[in-house]
């Protein structure tokens, strides 16, 4: 829990450091470093904000390395023009989101590794049907942004091959885009992924024609920040390594699962580039063609040899051949694939080919069907070994090609190397699939290796048993030393079961202390095979039992284990874990470190969940429930300030059910609202009893569930209630969780601050278990923080707990908020909290949870 704690209050440590004094601020100020970052429009890298709150890529993974490095970001939101001028006169410090270029590096110092790789895109009207290669574009006009790479690339383009087009500079992105929106451009160029980001804003849609690949660096003035430079390429050197890294979070964050609905999937995206070159390789020869009356043979030469250049920058596979297979066209990428010279391929055959480049025969199919008046476009993945044995995914285009003057058609082929974005898929697929700690199959992958195993026990008539393994008190160790000592000890644990088992059983881990060891193809006669799986739980609770060394520290650890065989105990992956469970909970109950197998008269523990389930729905209606309050003290008087109100079942068979419980029965099956609002409606008769008997009341807190909160009725429902009773609304508390904030901020920001709008007080209830920081808690309508009672249990003696005490008294102080101690139980604890100016406190050291009578009687006379 140590290691816990700390993570929960880092941030508090950080509000503390801010409240210093101005002597240690400006000792602290010394050690960070202020560096000035352009950011500008260049979705979805790039995402500025008027108010600051800039968001994007590349500003997380900037932000993530300021943090590791305290670093303080001040940004520029600049023009792209803008930024240029500044690097020049050296007022910036850091530019993201730049590729290379000559002219630029007499400015500019680049750093070394690229974050993305990214290439020119040409974009034009949806209602524009004939713009489909560069050389449509002839005496078109085009959006480009002033100063940007691609602008300057496809400018250069266009002036290799004497295409005469008007280039429109502009400021950003935005504006190009809303130009061609408009129509008041033939066309707009931008990188693809800031294209893409604006998609959805505008009106536009992608060409075939890309261009000139680059990578996606970051700059700084000449000679000035070589250091930081240094250092984002030390990050990005180990987290590309990394695919549990912040590198691959953010992408994934921003161009990962979610970009299925923002963007076309990459395989169509290379598939479209693909089209694109054969479009642009189809114009060149018409280009060459229609010259061939003009220009003279050098001219034509000249040409080629432009266009062989071109072909040969492209980093990906293309060639041509004939109707008699032979290789009429081949760039640079195909040579090195099939192992062989440029000049090697001048006078080839496919079938020639073949026997120079054997592993690489699967590329040359369909060739004969394409040839075919009636053919249409190919596409399709392969896996191949280029010449070096290296396993290469290809996304292929084959496309059938007949020159305007040809009387033999040819076929242009397309390969798209598409290696590493499927080795990043079964990255992914591997994460998805496996615990991140261990390595272990997760609880998805498992489900599936039941599914299989219990269809084959089922087809062969034999058995499989799982084993539910639970540590033993294992919560003690992280608590005593740290959870990096319990995921480590966890990591040994998962090697000992793998050590421990066959190679066909599977080793998973559900999370936390639990896993799961699936034995399969047991023997077919039901009694031998619990024999078996009983066998292996033995060994496993012996080799559990062995010393670990972790971290130079002796460790003893049990494990209660749960065994079920199936299909002869269960015949779904559901009731398997279901009942493996109960099993194991029962192994538990017999006193640990032991095994326990499943039998029916287990399910009991299930039947009562089920018949307490369905006792809740009559409990509302049959008058069961019923409200105990715990009193709040002044820390100073001694007076009753505020009263929990916490429910109680009185059972007509089971007598009193705890609420932890039914409570979560309740949320689960929907009942919790109606819990709820009967609980707000009993605190506010009580309130308006009291004052009618006594003449005054104190505050009354309620608690509410997450599925209260998600009610869009909640604030009319409570404002009823205050105008049915007719009572003060400052005399009604709730109490709302920390984390239950933190999940849907905004709307629980709202929804609070209309429940503040009605009079009521508003608390957070068991603070410090969540990650609030001081800005978050600036913005909640608050009144109170209670400082959960899992710290003041460890007071006075554990200093994280103190400290983390002290820090949320002061934080309550510098915010005007009221602060509770909840839980407290001991003498030594009051004068801790005492000492720290804690003024209210709640515990069984003032009283437990009492009738109203017993509150009537102590407190009020």
């Amino acid at each position: 829990m140590l290691l816990k704690k700390l993570c929960h209050f880092s941030i508090f440590l950080l509000v503390l450091l801010s409240l210093q004094s101005n002597h240690l601020y400006a000792a602290e100020n010394q050690q960070i470093k202020t560096l000035r970052v352009a950011v500008f429009d260049a979705p979805p890298a790039l995402i500025p904000n008027e108010n600051g709150e800039h968001s994007g890529f590349l500003v997380d993974y900037i932000e993530e390395v300021a943090s590791r490095e305290n670093w303080r970001i001040q940004w520029l939101y600049l023009k792209w023009p803008e930024i240029i001028n500044s690097a020049k006169r050296a007022e910036l410090d850091l530019i993201p989101f730049v590729a290379y270029s000559r002219e630029r590096s007499e400015y500019l110092d680049y750093n070394s590794i690229s974050y993305i790789t990214g290439w020119g895109q040409v974009y034009i009207h949806p209602d524009e049907q004939f713009l489909e290669n560069i050389f449509d574009f002839e005496g078109k006009t085009i959006a480009v942004v002033k100063d940007e790479i691609y602008a300057i690339q496809f400018a250069n383009l266009c002036a290799q091959f004497d295409i005469i087009c008007h280039l429109k500079e502009v400021q950003d992105y935005q504006t190009a885009f809303s130009l061609l929106d408009k129509r008041l451009v033939d066309g707009a160029v931008s990188g693809n992924l800031v294209g893409y980001s604006f998609e959805e804003r505008f009106n536009i849609e992608r060409t075939p024609i890309v261009f000139n690949p680059s990578k996606v660096l970051f700059a700084s003035p000449k000679d000035k920040n070589s250091e930081i430079l240094q250092t984002i390429d030390n990050y990005l050197g180990q987290w590309k390594e990394n695919p549990g890294s912040p590198y691959y979070e953010i992408n994934e964050r921003w161009l990962g699962k979610d970009a299925q609905n923002q963007f076309m999937p990459r395989w169509l995206l290379y598939s479209l580039a693909a089209l694109g070159i054969l479009l642009l390789l189809s114009g060149l020869v018409l280009l060459i063609l229609r010259k061939q009356i003009r220009r003279k043979t050098a001219d034509l030469a000249d040409k080629t040899d432009q266009i062989k250049q071109i072909i040969n920058l492209v980093p990906h596979m293309i060639y041509a051949t004939n109707a008699n297979g032979e290789l009429i066209l081949a760039n640079r990428y195909a040579a090195d694939f099939f192992g062989l010279h440029l000049k090697e391929l001048d006078n080839i055959n496919i079938e020639q080919l073949r026997l120079k480049a054997p592993t690489a025969s699967d590329l040359f199919e369909d060739e004969d069907y394409l040839l075919r008046k009636d053919a249409v476009a190919v596409e399709k993945q392969l896996k191949l070994n280029d010449s070096n044995g290296k396993a290469t995914y290809l996304t292929i285009s084959k496309v059938p090609f007949v020159g305007r003057y040809s009387r033999l058609p040819a076929v242009v082929t397309v390969g798209v190397d598409v290696t590493e974005t499927k080795q990043f898929e079964q990255q992914i697929q591997h994460m998805a699939q496996h615990d991140s700690l261990t390595g272990l199959p997760n609880r998805l992958l498992l489900n599936d290796r039941i599914n299989q195993s219990l269809a084959l026990s089922l087809r062969h008539h034999h058995n499989g048993a799982l084993l539910f393994i639970d540590l033993d008190f294992f919560k003690n160790i992280n608590d005593s030393l740290g959870h990096m000592t319990g995921d480590k000890l966890l990591i040994e644990v998962a090697k000992r079961l793998e050590d421990n088992v066959r190679s066909g059983d599977t080793v998973a881990r559900l999370g936390g202390d639990e896993f799961i060891i699936q034995l399969s193809e047991l023997s077919d006669v039901e009694a031998e095979a619990e024999l078996d799986a009983i066998t292996v739980a033995k060994k496993l609770i012996q080799t559990l039992t062995q010393e670990f060394q972790i971290n130079g520290q002796s460790l003893h650890i049990t494990a209660s284990i749960g065994v079920l065989v199936y299909p002869r105990d269960a015949d779904s992956h559901e009731l398997i874990m279901q009942r493996a469970d109960t099993a194991m909970y029962h192994a538990k109950a017999k006193g640990r470190n032991g095994y326990a197998v499943f039998k029916s008269d287990m399910e009991a523990v299930i039947m009562r969940r089920q018949t307490l389930e369905s006792d809740l729905h009559r409990a509302i209606y049959n008058h069961e429930f019923f409200l105990l309050y715990q009193p709040q003290i002044d820390a100073n008087t001694g007076k009753l300030l505020c009263v929990e109100a916490l429910i109680r079942w009185n059972h007509p068979v089971e007598g009193i059910i705890s609420p932890l419980e039914f409570i979560p029965i309740a949320e689960d099956n929907g009942t919790i609202v109606q819990i709820g609002n009967w609980v707000l409606e009993k605190a506010c008769q009580q309130i308006k009893l009291w004052i009618k008997e006594y003449g005054y009341s104190p505050a009354v807190s309620v608690n509410l569930s997450a599925i209260q909160l998600s009610q869009g009725d909640l604030v009319s429902t409570i404002s009823s209630l205050l105008e049915q009773e007719k009572i003060p609304a400052e005399l009604l508390e709730l109490e709302v969780t920390e984390t239950l904030i933190l999940h849907e901020e905004k709307r629980s920001i709202d929804l609070l601050k209309s429940l503040k709008k009605l009079g009521i007080r508003i608390s957070i209830d068991d603070f410090g278990t969540g990650y609030s920081s001081l800005n978050h808690l600036k913005k909640l309508p608050l009144d109170k923080l209670k400082i959960d009672r899992t710290f003041v249990s460890d007071i006075p003696g554990d200093p994280d707990s103190e400290t983390i005490i002290k820090t949320i008294i002061k934080m309550s102080k510098e915010l005007g908020l009221e602060v509770t101690a909840e839980g407290v139980e001991t003498q030594e604890q009051l004068e801790f909290l005492k000492g720290e100016r804690c003024p209210q406190f709640q515990g069984y050291y003032f009283d437990r949870p009492i009738s109203p009578m017993v509150i009537q009687d102590k407190y009020f006379k």
